[in-house]
């Protein structure tokens, strides 16, 4: 019995050790220097190959913030929209496609902005109160969904066309979190212990076999290349068309460590996870090994994003903070 206990010791003191062991980052991280607004938190980053970079966050119940910077990330201009009469709050999530930006966020909001304008965003819709709209991706040049929850036990997926008309709504008995298209017509949504397909730009949903998280945000590389990462711990590489799950990390592993991750983001072979308590998971080699990095912040990250033809990445999270520094390290 000594024997078996000891033997226990020595792989949990292993196991710790390899978790706690941190990597250095190879380029200093640097915050940025962004405008003041007030309390809250900066939610998710987009940047475009013209050296724009897009920031959207506020304050949950009071506040929606535009940060742009054309000029990746040396100076910067911010923009609330008035939309009080649907609430002026948050916004979590948002994506650039071609000519047009997008945002979303607390009680169902969609914004757009087709002028890559700093001033010049349009609210949609606001008519989706008590959801929360966390993310929103497009497959082709029409159509697109944006997802939302009400709590763990209500998602809602809408699938909308290119100026953010309404086309089609969906209910389901959990909440969903994310979605990311891998091809035209092909998109995952992960939400609270699930995980769904569609294969007809959003007209139809199926449900898949993975469980056991609350998976917060999911990124497509390929049809065949899927990630998504969980609120336990989770990080989950997805195959094979959407019919093999691998769980790289499980969040359920009593050993493991306790990290909660908020958003992942691939360029290449390099990617990034990020989460509370300023957490970053960067891997060199497509996801095969994970390290964890040396803390720059305590904050909670909540985005993380690649310039897609600079040497750039770029973090924003919890009380206005964000960074870049260079990939690779």
């Amino acid at each position: 019995m000594a024997i078996v206990k000891n033997t226990s010791l020595i792989l949990g003191l292993l196991l710790c050790f390899y978790a706690c062991k941190k990597k250095s980052w190879d380029t200093a991280v640097t915050q940025l220097t962004l405008p003041y607004v007030g309390e809250g938190m900066y939610n998710t980053v987009l940047v475009d190959s013209f050296d724009r970079v897009f920031i959207l966050g506020g304050d949950r119940f009071e506040r929606n913030d535009f940060l742009q910077s054309n000029d990746n990330g040396a100076t910067w201009q911010v923009f609330h929209y008035n939309a009080e009469l649907y609430s002026n709050k948050v916004l979590y999530a948002g994506t650039i496609r071609h000519n047009m930006v997008y945002a979303v966020g607390y009680d169902g909001k969609i914004f757009r902005n087709p002028d890559f304008r700093y001033d010049q965003w349009l609210l949609r819709q606001g008519d989706y109160f008590w959801y929360s709209y966390t993310g929103i991706a497009f497959g082709s040049d029409q159509n697109g969904c944006a997802v939302g929850h009400a709590g763990y036990d209500r998602g809602v997926i809408q699938r909308i066309d290119a100026e953010a008309h309404s086309l089609q709504v969906d209910s389901f008995p959990f909440a969903i979190n994310d979605i990311c298209f891998v091809d035209a017509a092909t998109a995952y949504a992960a939400g609270y212990g699930a995980l769904v397909k569609t294969v007809d730009s959003g007209k139809t949903w199926q449900q898949l076999s993975l469980t056991n998280d609350n998976y917060r945000a999911i990124y497509g590389i390929d049809k065949d290349n899927i990630w998504t990462v969980g609120y336990n711990g989770t990080i989950a590489h997805i195959t094979q068309n959407g019919t093999h799950f691998n769980k790289v990390k499980n969040g359920q592993n009593p050993l493991g460590n306790t990290d909660r991750y908020r958003d992942i983001a691939f360029k290449g072979a390099d990617g990034y996870i990020v989460g509370e308590k300023g957490v970053v998971m960067y891997t060199s080699n497509a996801g095969k090994s994970w390290s964890k990095m040396k803390k720059f912040t305590s904050e909670d990250l909540h985005g993380v994003a690649f310039h897609p033809t600079r040497n750039t990445v770029y973090f924003v999270g919890n009380h206005h903070v964000a960074f870049k520094t260079t990939v690779g390290n």
